[in-house]
């Protein structure tokens, strides 16, 4: 583990572009979107609790929908993430790629009281977890930092999701509380 940084190089094995589920907040959606102009109803998808198993079953960001639960997550083939390039294995939308990609396979440390302690590498995950290299700590902090500052938001919209009753009320209804996506027009 460390404070100021993590021995860690990447190998580009590509575990976390085809195991691992991402799951996007909505201003991950929405900087993909705008910098992409990538259509959030093609590239996003909702899963149920049987598909994921990291994921509390108390977890805030829970969508309810006619009985049934879901997360929104980034739509996964059998090769792997919709984004993941099937010829060159890199990512398409790298710059603009949800914070939870940036952040893998980073764990943050905390001591009892919640203050920052340091990251170290997620253990159980299929990463090989390669530490010939050395990551600093600053930006992995500033990248979870900015993410916790939206999580709450998240669950707030969630939560005024869930609230709403309708006939036919879909999941992906959820996108529409947040983006508003329009094709560029083209000529």
């Amino acid at each position: 583990m460390g404070k100021s940084i993590v021995k860690f190089s990447c190998h580009h094995c590509g575990h976390c572009c085809t195991d691992v589920v991402c799951l996007p907040t909505p201003w991950d959606v929405v900087r993909i979107v705008r910098e992409r102009a990538a259509n959030p109803y093609k590239f996003l998808e909702f899963i149920r609790p049987d598909e994921i198993t990291e994921v509390e079953e108390n977890d805030p960001t829970w969508l309810e929908v006619g009985g049934e639960r879901y997360l929104m997550a980034l739509k996964r083939g059998k090769k792997g993430c919709h984004f993941l390039d099937k010829k060159t294995r890199h990512c398409t939308v790298y710059e603009a790629r949800p914070l939870l990609c940036r952040l893998y396979p980073f764990k943050l440390q905390e001591n009892r009281a919640g203050t920052f302690k340091g990251f170290t590498l997620h253990k159980d995950v299929g990463c090989p977890r390669h530490r010939d290299g050395r990551v600093p700590t600053a930006p992995l902090y500033e990248l979870y930092s900015d993410d916790a500052e939206h999580q709450q938001d998240y669950a707030d919209l969630v939560t005024v999701f869930n609230r709403r009753e309708y006939k036919g009320k879909k999941p992906s209804d959820f996108i529409e509380m947040f983006v508003v996506y329009r094709r560029r027009k083209r000529g």
